[in-house]
C-alpha cells in the first residue's frame, strides 16, 4: 500500500486552524475516523495527548479543566477506555494550583487515573516535592512513569520510580512508549532534590531503549519527551533512523503540530487548555503509519463528566478548610514579572527577616495571582514550588552581577538615575557585603543561579517563602474598598 500522509496544503490548513485554537465545542470540524478502513493488517488508533498539565484539574480562565476535557474526549472523539485509544502525558503533571500542590500531586494522579492515562514521561517539575513524593506518585498511578535517561549516580541503574519504556497492545498494535526527561532538570527544579541522579544524553538513551523495545516486539514506537519542540526537531533524524514515528514534546509550553519528514511532532501547550488528537492507520506488516491526522484542539468550558466532577470536588473537600478561607482581596491580576509581584513577595520577606536588607527571586518559579478574593490557596497556587528562604552575604558587586546575568526580581533596592539605592536611601556599595534573602532552589543552583559560589555557607532561615506573605496579607485586611494592589505600588 502506498505510504500516505496529509499533504502540505492539508497540513498547513490544520496547523493554521488548530494552532489558532478555533476548534470550539460549538463549531468542531469533522474529525477523522479510520476504523472503517481497518483490515487484518491495517489497524486504527487514536492518541490523546497532553503535556505540562501542572495540576490544572479545575476549570479556569475559560478552560474547562479535566472533567470537561474527559467529556469532550468521549463525545467529540468517541473515546472509551476499552476502544482503540491511548491517552498519554508529556510530564510535569502536578506542580501548580493549590488543589494539586497541597496534596503533593496525589489528587492530580487520582484524576489522571480516572481519565484513563496509559503512560507519562517524567518532567523536571515532577521532582518538585522530592523523590519520596515521586515514589509515592509512581506507586499510585495506574500507568507507568517513563524516562530512559535518568540513572542513579551511585549504581548507574534506572531509579525505582521509573522505567525506560513500556509496550502496550491496543487494537492489535504493539505500541512501544519511550520516555525522556529534560537535561535541564538539575537546574529547573530544586537542584538539591536530584543530586543523586544523572540525566543522560537523549540520543544515547534512545538508541539503547529502542534496541531493547524491538527485541520485545514493539511495532509502533512513540517518544514521550519532556523536551521542547526544537529539541524534538533535532532528534527527528535519529528517530527516523531508529523507527520512532511520533514525537510528543513538552516542557516549553508550546503548541505544535508539524511534520519533519515522516516524523510527526506535537505539543499541546500547557495547563490542559488544549490537547492533541492523533488519528492513525497503522500497517502491522510493515510497522509503518499509513495515514496520520494530528490536530490541536481546545478544551473550552462545556458539559463536564459527572463522575470526574465529583472526584475533583472530593479532593477540594478533603483539603484543610483554612486553605479556602478568604484572607484579603485584590482588584487586578498580578503577573510574575510585575513590580507589584516583586513587592508582594519581598516586602513580607524583609519584614519577617529584618537581618536582610535585600531580597531577590526568579520569576520562573512564580505564577500569576488572579484578581478577586484571596486565600491561602491563592498564595500556594502563585508559589507552588517548596522553598525555604536563605540568607546569603553578597557584595554590592556580586548583587549587581547576579542582576545583570540572571535578571531576578529584587526587593530592597531601587534605581534612581542609574544608581541603586537601598531602602534607607544609601547607595549600593560594590565593596560592602549585604545580607540577601533568596529561595533555596536558587541558592542551590536552580535556574542557573550561581550565588552559592559567593557564599557557600548561607544561612537557612527556616522561613517557608509563602508564610510571611500569608501573614502580611492577613494583617493588611484588604477589601474591595482597600485592595491589595494599593499596598504594592512602585
Amino acid at each position: 500500500m502506498k505510504h500516505h500522509r496529509l499533504n502540505r496544503r492539508e497540513f498547513l490548513k490544520i496547523s493554521a486552524l488548530y494552532g489558532a485554537g478555533v476548534a470550539m465545542a460549538a463549531c468542531v470540524p469533522e474529525l477523522t475516523d479510520f476504523s472503517n478502513r481497518q483490515t487484518d493488517t491495517l489497524r486504527s488508533l487514536t492518541i490523546l495527548y497532553t503535556n505540562d498539565e501542572h495540576g490544572w484539574m479545575e476549570p479556569a480562565n475559560q478552560n474547562g479543566g479535566t472533567a470537561s476535557m474527559l467529556q469532550g474526549w468521549q463525545r467529540q472523539d468517541g473515546y472509551s477506555r476499552d476502544g482503540p485509544f491511548i491517552v498519554l502525558s508529556g510530564g510535569d503533571m502536578w506542580t501548580g494550583p493549590a488543589l494539586s500542590t497541597w496534596f503533593r500531586g496525589e489528587s492530580m494522579v487520582d484524576v489522571m487515573n480516572a481519565m484513563g492515562y496509559s503512560a507519562a514521561a517524567i518532567g523536571n517539575h515532577d521532582f518538585d516535592f522530592g523523590v519520596d513524593a515521586l515514589r509515592q506518585r509512581a506507586a499510585q498511578v495506574n500507568f507507568p512513569l517513563l524516562s530512559a535517561n535518568i540513572r542513579e549516580k551511585a549504581t548507574g541503574k534506572t531509579p525505582d520510580f521509573t522505567r525506560p519504556y513500556v509496550i502496550q497492545e491496543i487494537n492489535g498494535i504493539r505500541i512501544g512508549l519511550i520516555g525522556l526527561t529534560t537535561l535541564e532538570t538539575p537546574v529547573d527544579t530544586n537542584p538539591s532534590l536530584v543530586v543523586d541522579y544523572v540525566f543522560l544524553p537523549y540520543e544515547d538513551s534512545l538508541r539503547d531503549a529502542v534496541q531493547k523495545m524491538k527485541v520485545d516486539g514493539a511495532q509502533l514506537m512513540i517518544l514521550l519527551g519532556h523536551l521542547c519542540t526544537g529539541e524534538m526537531r533535532s532528534l527527528a533524524p535519529v528517530a527516523t533512523e531508529l523507527g520512532i514515528q511520533i514525537l510528543c514534546a513538552g516542557h516549553c509550553h508550546e503548541e505544535t503540530v508539524e511534520q519533519v519528514g515522516d516524523i510527526t511532532i506535537v505539543q499541546s501547550g500547557s495547563f490542559l487548555q488544549k490537547y492533541i488528537r492523533i488519528a492513525v492507520l497503522f500497517n502491522t506488516l510493515s510497522n509503518r503509519l499509513e495515514i496520520v491526522d494530528a490536530r490541536l484542539l481546545d478544551n473550552p468550558i462545556r458539559g463536564a463528566d459527572p463522575y470526574l466532577s465529583r472526584l475533583v470536588q472530593s479532593w477540594h473537600d478533603r483539603a484543610d478548610p483554612i486553605l479556602w478561607q478568604v484572607i484579603g482581596y485584590i482588584g487586578q491580576k498580578i503577573d510574575a514579572g510585575m513590580v507589584e509581584m516583586s513587592n508582594l513577595l519581598t516586602i513580607p520577606w524583609l519584614e519577617a527577616y529584618p537581618s536582610a536588607s535585600i531580597a531577590l527571586f526568579s520569576q520562573r518559579y512564580v505564577q500569576s495571582l488572579p484578581a478577586g478574593e484571596l486565600s491561602e490557596a491563592s498564595i500556594l497556587s502563585t508559589l507552588p514550588m517548596d522553598n525555604e528562604l536563605v540568607d546569603v552575604q553578597l557584595t554590592g558587586a556580586q548583587i549587581l552581577e547576579t542582576m545583570k546575568t540572571r535578571h531576578p526580581s529584587v526587593g530592597g533596592l531601587r534605581e534612581v538615575d542609574g544608581t541603586y539605592l537601598l531602602s534607607d536611601g544609601n547607595p549600593l556599595d560594590a565593596q560592602v557585603r549585604y545580607h540577601v534573602l533568596i529561595p533555596d532552589s536558587l541558592y542551590e543552583g536552580g535556574n542557573y543561579y550561581e550565588v552559592r559560589q559567593y557564599d557557600p555557607n548561607g544561612t537557612y532561615t527556616g522561613l517557608d517563602w509563602r508564610t510571611p506573605i500569608v501573614s502580611w496579607v492577613k494583617r493588611l485586611q484588604t477589601s474591595r474598598q482597600s485592595p491589595l494592589e494599593s499596598y504594592l505600588g512602585t
